[in-house]
């Protein structure tokens, strides 16, 4: 499990640097437009929760609180049109939720923390007026996770377990899945001066329980994923240079 994971992860980061390299050199032929690929760095603040149909599962009242939080990332874009270009981002991130949580029949606030590393691949985007609305895929990678528990002493803790290891049986403890994907759209405003502020909504589209097809769900048993997915809010800063 740990070794697929590392693989998975080298082969993502080599797949994405070479995307750049490979897209950097074809605008060196676009001789009019080679100065305006910018490299962006940004940093704001996450309104992250979860959401979807099977929400009771994770938490015990079937509301999850979101959860407020930073992201910080680096982006390179190209432009293909005096209007149209290409954007390519990484990102880390902490996102997550609080909810009740029911252990043995007792009930504790917890709180569902995961950091991760995403990737936006390609995200075509639009310049008007200074303003850049943009749409894309992301894959996002899991680096590692943790939710509150309660010991057999009734001592409450953060229990990391919930990550998964090379170890775990799906029969008997569920952690969660390692990568994610789905899509994101956003806009930005630009400023002469090479600021910029920022705005975008994501939503996955993967469960975020690893092989949650194999758990049982009330009328759903063993036939789909549980449908809980992660659904983010930013509002940002950033710089081009």
């Amino acid at each position: 499990m740990i070794f697929k994971k590392i693989t998975m992860k080298k082969i993502i980061l080599f797949l994405f640097t070479g995307l750049i390299g490979f897209l950097a050199p074809a605008q060196n032929r676009l001789e009019d437009d080679f100065d305006k690929i910018s490299l962006r760095v940004k940093s704001g603040w996450l309104r992250s929760t979860l959401k979807g149909k099977d929400i009771g599962y994770l938490a015990a009242d079937a509301s999850i609180k979101p959860k407020n939080s930073f992201f910080i990332g680096i982006e390179v874009y190209n432009p293909i049109h005096n209007r149209f270009g290409f954007k390519h981002g990484i990102q880390f991130q902490n996102r997550g939720g609080s909810f009740l949580r029911e252990i043995e029949g007792t009930g504790i606030d917890a709180e569902l923390k995961m950091r991760s590393l995403r990737l936006y691949p390609v995200s075509l985007s639009y310049s008007i007026a200074g303003f850049e609305p943009y749409a894309g895929p992301y894959l996002d990678i899991l680096l590692n996770s943790s939710v509150t528990a309660v010991d057999e002493n009734g001592k409450i803790y953060r229990d990391h377990s919930i990550f998964g290891t090379e170890y775990n049986d799906q029969n008997e403890s569920k952690f969660l899945q390692q990568l994610d994907y789905g899509f994101v759209a956003g806009v930005e405003y630009h400023f002469e001066f090479g600021g910029l502020v920022g705005i975008n909504f994501s939503k996955g589209f993967a469960s975020i329980f690893d092989n949650s097809n194999t758990y049982e769900v009330e009328n759903n048993q063993g036939m789909k994923d549980l449908r809980i997915y992660n659904q983010n809010f930013g509002i940002y800063i950033g710089y081009a240079f």
